[in-house]
């Protein structure tokens, strides 16, 4: 399981987190899978807990600041064979998580049987929300300067940094995705951002990031994608049963 950007595998995990949008049939998704499955989550260095008032993980060794998808994937493959964790794997990516996910597949092929998409960032969104907008929503929202950052703790110079761009360009130079199982899931509600910045509207934003999600129904054929009517973008959040009945789907068409 491979958190979003900033955050620690407590989104996976928390039961306090459910609930926080609509009203949640929990357990969580880690305790839930895990009941029929072998379930493994980290933190990457970084990211923030849920607890307290959101500290930095100590779970993980900081590292220098910013890094890339490519960086985070060797990671994630030196941690797996550190723990000594066999594969090969279902890999469920939440929003830059599923970018991770899905270099990781493209780099380790052999390693990976399927993918779950949670409302995943999409490498095309650059392009489908065109070059202007894509330039406000990446350095105002997912990378403002440091100063700006929402939480204490993201003004860390320790706080998760990625240059979205090279890993996007990562992901597209990287070989084609083997025929695997997939599975997308998509919000229908808009991102819980309060106040946008002037030449961004909330209407481009969520418009372009659902329409980007096409890249990752193509990666298979029958490809399924699941819209959660009424989650934004944490689904895990308001509907982990939905999360856990997708990649129960995508672990039993791998492993069939």
């Amino acid at each position: 399981m491979v958190a979003g950007y900033h955050d620690s595998s407590d989104a996976w995990t928390s039961e306090d987190a459910l609930g926080l949008l609509t009203p949640a049939k929990g357990p969580a998704v880690f305790p839930a899978l895990a009941k029929s499955h072998r379930v493994c989550a980290y933190d990457r260095p970084g990211t923030i807990r849920y607890e307290g008032d959101g500290p930095l993980t100590d779970r993980s060794t900081a590292v220098p600041q910013p890094r890339t998808a490519a960086d985070i994937v060797a990671e994630l493959h030196a941690a797996l064979a550190a723990a000594e964790v066999p594969g090969p794997y279902v890999l469920v990516g939440h929003s830059l998580g599923g970018l991770i996910s899905l270099l990781y597949g493209k780099t380790y092929p052999d390693q990976v049987r399927g993918i779950v998409f949670v409302d995943s960032l999409s490498p095309t969104l650059p392009e489908t929300i065109g070059a202007t907008a894509w330039a406000i929503y990446r350095d105002q929202l997912l990378n403002p300067p440091i100063e700006q950052m929402p939480m204490p703790s993201m003004k860390s110079p320790n706080s998760e940094r990625v240059d979205i761009d090279a890993s996007i360009a990562q992901v597209q130079a990287a070989p084609a995705l083997p025929t695997m199982p997939v599975a997308v899931m998509t919000k229908t509600e808009p991102f819980a951002v309060e106040t946008l910045p002037p030449g961004l509207t909330t209407e481009t934003l969520n418009q372009s990031y659902q329409k980007a999600q096409d890249t990752f129904v193509a990666l298979a054929p029958r490809t399924p994608q699941i819209f959660a009517t009424g989650s934004d973008h944490y689904i895990q959040f308001s509907q982990p049963d939905l999360v856990v009945q997708t990649a129960d789907l995508v672990v039993e068409r791998a492993t069939n």
